[in-house]
């Protein structure tokens, strides 16, 4: 399973259409496309929006694992209207905090760092990408899932040769269609990955085995419950257990270990 939030329908169209979403549903409070396997929702401009729309669509999304993915146009000092660049840091420009995407393994994609504005930028200080939705649906998307599984992609429309004043519903439309290959590339990458996760459950001694050593808060046994997960798609032959994690003394210590652990693995598919 694999959830989309985009931001206008002329970013929507082609994506729709490509995936064949045929069954509308009006009656929440963004538009909701979807199939047996991929759902897509219209959020509206903004990071706001896009971290509601996000968590509507959590909220009756009963997948455990499925895969997010923004997609959408955004601006860029210096690369050409048409590329298409998946993020590997997001940044909101508001609140200068900071997320890391890992990398799906053995994508080739362009990536670059993404800044998300609260009105469109049209001076580019940065060599980035600049939109105004990722730093609302990323951290969002992360409460439900593992991170590797919450990407951004995005479509240069506008730089410091083409204004973004240029842009249209119609060429919007027309640059995401013309990345449909690459889009799909992705869409299947995190449709693999998504399957893999849910293929593979936490045994529960391993569970039992760390609230056993150490007290978990709720929160933090949540937070270890998707650890845990991430752990069992990454590193399936490698159990967590060992003398470095035991020389932790607080939860709150096993989980930054694990985490830092994990984000030094390269993600594999299959």
């Amino acid at each position: 399973m694999i959830n989309i939030v985009t931001a206008f329908p002329g970013e929507a169209r082609p994506l729709i259409d490509h995936l064949g979403l045929t069954d509308r549903d009006s009656r929440g409070p963004v538009s909701l496309y979807r199939n047996a396997t991929h759902r897509l929702v219209i959020s509206g401009a903004g990071k706001t929006r896009a971290a509601a729309a996000t968590a509507w669509l959590q909220a009756i999304d009963t997948v455990k694992n499925a895969a997010w993915l923004n997609i959408g146009i955004a601006g860029h000092a210096s690369r050409p209207v048409g590329a298409g660049v998946l993020a590997h840091r997001i940044t909101d420009h508001g609140t200068g905090k900071s997320w890391y995407p890992p990398q799906v393994h053995g994508l080739t994609l362009a990536t670059d760092n993404l800044i998300t504005v609260d009105k469109p930028e049209t001076a580019y200080p940065e060599h980035a990408l600049y939109d105004m939705e990722a730093a609302g649906f990323y951290p969002v998307a992360c409460r439900s899932t593992s991170a590797e599984l919450v990407q951004c992609y995005k479509i240069v429309s506008d730089n410091r040769d083409s204004s973004v004043a240029g842009i249209t519903p119609k060429s919007g439309a027309a640059l995401i269609a013309d990345r449909l290959a690459d889009i799909t590339t992705l869409v299947t990458a995190l449709d693999e990955l998504s399957d893999s996760v849910i293929a593979r459950q936490v045994p529960g001694n391993t569970l039992a085995q760390f609230t056993g050593h150490w007290r978990f808060t709720v929160a933090q046994q949540h937070q270890l419950e998707k650890l845990l997960a991430r752990w069992a798609a990454l590193l399936p032959k490698q159990p967590p257990w060992c003398d470095e994690l035991q020389a932790r003394q607080q939860a709150s210590q096993v989980l930054h270990w694990l985490e830092q652990h994990l984000n030094s693995v390269p993600v594999r598919l299959g």
